[in-house]
């Protein structure tokens, strides 16, 4: 880790919202919202007090306002709600449980300095839907995990198996391309529907729970979602170009630099942003609820150049490209360099084009 004397620039921080229920209940077809757990609230409110600590505990003032601080959100009821109670110390008390999306919404854009929502960012996992169904059928490993699954269950009950195959035939799918929506859909419903739901699960569910836990068939599957070069493109340009821009006026010592940016997402942004830093092995990587990525751009004691370092939670990163002998740190331009030479080419537009598959052409321009 770097020396404790270093000077914190910045820190972009993705975080994945509090742990909530499942929003269906395969048997009944009864939806649920996804609103975050009570009972887990005090995590989410945890990790921000944690993350203050960490990075800004000698601010003389409160870092959350207008000069010093960014927000970007997803808006769902969930992650509106996580980054509420992660900065809970800081804005207004009010009755969150009772309040809509609308409302939480209105609350945030008055309450919480430089908030942002972005579709362009958040809905990506909409709008690369096609590209990643493409790139997930090429890889073995994606038939070979609904094979595991299948094999494993149908050693332990032939009724669990067709329970599993009704489950995969949800209606639900309809109109889904790829098939990491019917894993996660399942995973969730065994897993993180409501505990009064779950007390009355059948023995054929419990194998079919037991299973899909010993496989980590969700975890597998989020890994394959993107593990292609061009479908992470593809799903997270929107937001890499994002880290660029606030990490370039850190760089160029802009007036509208901000040293805390934070931004409440979904587990699938944990996974994209770990196979833009090209780690490889995601094994010690669960994207749980309140888990998170951080990007801390900092000087060295007596020297100008801009380096910067990862954290995953509490971990820190080897960074595989960087160019120095502790692979633990980077140059803040060589990090530029590579979102510049692979991000930065492509226009949102270009971007749009090529998820939708109306081009066939190769994304990444020759070395």
């Amino acid at each position: 880790m770097s020396n404790s004397t270093d000077e914190i620039l910045q820190v972009i921080s993705l975080f994945r919202h509090g742990k909530r229920n499942s929003f269906m209940n395969f048997e009944t077809n009864q939806e649920y919202s996804t609103d975050l757990c009570e009972d887990s609230l005090i995590t989410t409110i945890n990790k921000g007090k944690k993350f203050i600590n960490k990075y800004f505990n000698k601010f003389p003032a409160s870092p959350f306002n207008k000069k010093d601080f960014k927000c970007y959100i997803s808006d769902s009821i969930r992650t509106i709600k996580s980054i509420i109670y992660r900065l809970i110390d800081f804005i207004p008390k009010e009755d969150f449980k009772s309040m809509n999306q609308k409302e939480l919404k209105e609350y945030t854009l008055k309450n919480i300095p430089n908030t942002i929502y972005d579709d362009k960012i958040f809905k990506s996992y909409e709008y690369c839907d096609l590209i990643s169904s493409k790139y997930c059928n090429l890889d073995p490993n994606y038939k070979k995990l609904f094979e595991e699954i299948e094999n494993e269950i149908s050693k332990k009950s032939k009724k669990a198996l067709e329970v599993y195959k009704k489950y995969l035939n949800h209606p639900i799918y309809k109109g889904k391309t790829y098939e990491y929506f019917k894993i996660c859909f399942i995973s969730d419903f065994l897993f993180f529907i409501a505990p009064e739901v779950q007390k009355n699960f059948n023995e054929e569910q419990l194998i079919i729970k037991d299973v899909m836990g010993k496989l980590k068939a969700n975890k597998r599957m989020i890994d394959l979602n993107n593990a292609n070069k061009n479908a992470n493109l593809c799903f997270s340009h929107q937001l890499i170009c994002n880290y660029y821009e606030e990490m370039d006026k850190i760089r160029k010592n802009s007036e509208d630099q901000k040293k805390i940016i934070l931004l409440s997402a979904h587990d699938l942004y944990l996974n994209c942003l770990l196979n833009f830093l090209e780690i490889e092995d995601k094994s010690k990587f669960e994207y749980y609820f309140d888990d998170e990525i951080n990007f801390i751009i900092f000087r060295k004691k007596g020297h100008e150049k801009l380096y910067f370092r990862v954290e995953y939670n509490d971990d820190v990163l080897e960074i595989p490209f960087s160019t120095l002998e502790n692979k633990k740190e980077c140059e803040l331009d060589t990090l530029m360099d590579k979102i510049k030479k692979e991000y930065l080419v492509h226009s949102y537009e270009e971007i749009m084009d090529f998820c939708h598959l109306k081009t066939e052409k190769e994304f990444y321009p020759s070395n």
